[in-house]
């Protein structure tokens, strides 16, 4: 019984050394659009934007960025989530390694010719959009993969609440 009890021990002891060895993580609450990023604490954030629709954070010498963001859907102007993924798709071209679209997001992910790795997300609910962006240097992938894994889990793309968002 008490090699169990060490046992147990240990492993939340080891846990909680393997947890603080990572990241400390932040969350940006957007005011406006109502998403929330979480993001490693070492980044440092862009500048406010003046309309207030998201922010960018990025590593100190910039080889990692993320960028979260929301905006309107403008359906009167053909804006819409399929229109949005066909130009991702277009934009990134031959470079996608990975695409699944759904009713509400899809992603879209690959390494560009100049060696960029790139993942999008991006939702839609009713007439409105949030939406993550993250590139890095795709050499340092198995640093920067955990970050992108984090993000994506945690990311919230609509809170509850009064936004500004239209119906």
């Amino acid at each position: 019984m008490r090699a169990i009890s060490a046992f147990v021990i240990g492993l939340i002891l080891f846990l909680a050394d393997v947890r603080a060895a990572g990241p400390k993580w932040k969350k940006y609450p957007n005011a406006r659009f109502g998403f929330v990023l979480t993001y490693p604490g070492e980044l440092i954030a862009g500048p406010l934007p003046a309309n207030g629709g998201g922010r960018e954070f990025h590593t100190a010498d910039g080889e990692f960025s993320v960028l979260a963001n929301g905006h309107f859907l403008m359906a009167d102007d053909g804006d819409s989530l399929e229109k949005r993924w066909k130009d991702e798709l277009k934009e990134c071209g031959d470079s996608v390694t990975y695409k699944k679209k759904v009713a509400t997001w899809y992603v879209v992910s690959g390494v560009g010719k100049n060696g960029v790795e790139y993942y999008v997300k991006f939702f839609v609910k009713g007439s409105n959009w949030a939406e993550f962006r993250i590139t890095y240097p795709h050499a340092k992938n198995k640093k920067y993969d955990l970050w992108v894994a984090e993000i994506e889990k945690t990311f919230v793309p609509f809170r509850e609440g009064d936004f500004d968002r239209l119906k």
